[in-house]
């Protein structure tokens, strides 16, 4: 059955209300490599109760609708399904026991012809439930490799932005951790490729890979870092590779206009793993 592109776009979702606790924000920051350093009162913050505050990227793990996708009649061949973009744009402020709302659209779908596949953009919106104040918005890209050819609108409306080609003026080289992935699946995401190294090795890997998002907030996490005492706005960038757990993965950074342009490789495998990614700031 091809991709059924009237059924996507007019999908519904359903408005789903969600609260976190103190311990989903310090498991969230724990498992992107928070915390290595009990005396590191700079990381503590975020995996202590104690004055706790919120790692600004724990938006992009709440508020996902479930498996959708999975629904017949709307075609998609998930087994060819790859996370290609994420975007995340920091509005408000997300608390600890403060109830929130989280709704979803479809907000863009690309046919990049029959040999090419498609991209399902989906966005999310969290808000505050009490004042309806806005929290965060969320737009997620989905490449459905197997899925093109459907007749849609041919590009994105809006692509990621390339990083300059003169030198980066600044780098910073962030240690992931050999179970990171199994830290990290907790936050919600138990795809068994990340975990099961008979499945990673059925989808082609030597071993379990870890959660491309996981990736994003690392490298949220090394931006933080090259930008002390600044709060981070939005950051976006996409997927290239993925990257093993255990890895170092390196970021360099370009100072630009309005923010500053990254891209992450990690050098022992010689590949780039995050591209196109720019980060805003306070």
């Amino acid at each position: 059955m091809p991709l059924n592109a009237e059924a996507i776009l007019a999908h519904p979702f359903e408005t789903r209300e969600q609260v976190i606790t103190d311990k989903d924000a310090m498991l969230f920051a724990l498992s992107i490599g928070m915390g290595r350093d009990p005396m590191d009162t700079e990381e503590l913050r975020y995996v202590y109760e104690e004055s706790l505050k919120v790692f600004p990227t724990l938006p992009i793990v709440l508020g996902h609708p479930g498996p959708w996708m999975a629904d017949p009649k709307l075609g998609i061949n998930r087994q060819m399904l790859v996370h290609g973009t994420q975007h995340l744009e920091l509005l408000g402020e997300l608390r600890p026991d403060v109830p929130f709302t989280a709704s979803n659209r479809i907000l863009e779908l690309v046919d990049k012809g029959a040999d090419s596949g498609g991209i399902i953009i989906m966005e999310r919106t969290l808000h505050d439930k009490a004042t309806g104040e806005p929290i965060a918005r969320i737009e997620s890209g989905t490449f459905c490799r197997a899925d093109g050819g459907f007749g849609g609108q041919p590009q994105l409306s809006r692509d990621f932005r390339a990083v300059p080609e003169r030198a980066a003026d600044a780098g910073i080289e962030m240690q992931t951790e050999p179970n990171q992935a199994l830290w990290y699946r907790l936050n919600g995401d138990r795809n068994p490729l990340h975990a099961s190294p008979a499945f990673a090795a059925k989808a082609g890997f030597p071993r379990p890979i870890l959660h491309g998002l996981c990736t994003y907030s690392v490298a949220a996490h090394g931006l933080m870092k090259l930008n002390p005492g600044k709060s981070l706005r939005m950051i976006e960038c996409r997927f290239s590779r993925p990257v093993y757990p255990g890895e170092t993965v390196r970021l360099e950074v370009w100072n630009e206009p309005g923010g500053v342009a990254f891209r992450a490789r990690v050098d022992q495998r010689e590949v780039v793993v995050l591209d196109r990614g720019f980060a805003q700031f306070a």
